[in-house]
């Protein structure tokens, strides 16, 4: 199978001043692509662009006017995206199910924000969302409700708009346990499985280390 360079595309990336979003930062300035670095902490989304010569944004993703601005701005200074890595992560508080039920609705309702603001962009390209999930998507944890609702809601999202849709305007990368001490952090592996699965043009890949479907990155990119 032919590698599709990602050298010269356009993504934008949801949470890219935190932990997870600026490894994937890191890993798509190296593979050359033009970043939009979104973050609610502005100070923290500026420190992650000038390490990856991207442009930093304030963007709370249940904002609908704030995705209005970052496509826009993206469009503006790179053209339209190639790509949208969400990896902003929701915090709630309380574990009763009114509490659960209030932070499904607002994952599937950000990413419908995104969806409608970045839908032209991405159908123009051929690119896509990428939705990060853990395996609390398929096997909810006791201990943290409020984690695996939110799980649960990414992934019946990428259902609706990737698996029931000949758009195709949805990616789900999937992972569960770290890679072993001695290899990259859990981070850098995923962050690595993705590009290699998006340069393959794969819509679903699994991280290694624990689901037993077809699809599985079993190694990262080079």
């Amino acid at each position: 199978m032919t590698k599709r360079s990602l050298a010269n595309k356009v993504a934008l990336v949801t949470g890219g001043g935190g932990q997870f979003g600026r490894v994937m930062c890191q890993a798509l300035a190296k593979r050359g692509c033009k970043l939009i670095v979104g973050d609610c902490d502005l100070t923290a989304a500026r420190d992650t662009a000038a390490k990856t010569e991207g442009l930093a944004l304030g963007l709370d993703v249940t904002d609908a006017a704030m995705w209005t601005n970052a496509a826009s701005s993206a469009r503006d200074l790179f053209g339209p995206l190639d790509y949208v890595f969400h990896c902003a992560q929701h915090r709630a508080e309380g574990t009763d199910a009114e509490s659960m039920a209030r932070l499904w609705a607002t994952q599937v309702s950000s990413l419908e924000i995104a969806y409608r603001n970045c839908r032209s962009d991405l159908g123009s390209t051929g690119g896509v969302h990428v939705i990060f999930v853990s395996g609390a998507a398929w096997q909810p944890d006791p201990a943290r409700p409020l984690w695996s609702a939110a799980e649960a809601a990414k992934r019946q999202w990428h259902k609706a708009h990737q698996l029931g849709s000949r758009s195709g305007q949805s990616a789900l990368i999937a992972y569960d346990v770290p890679p072993r001490a001695s290899r990259k952090t859990a981070d850098d592996e995923i962050a690595a499985a993705t590009l290699w699965a998006l340069s393959r043009d794969e819509k679903q890949a699994f991280v290694p280390g624990g689901f037993g479907v077809a699809g599985f990155c079993r190694k990262s990119a080079q």
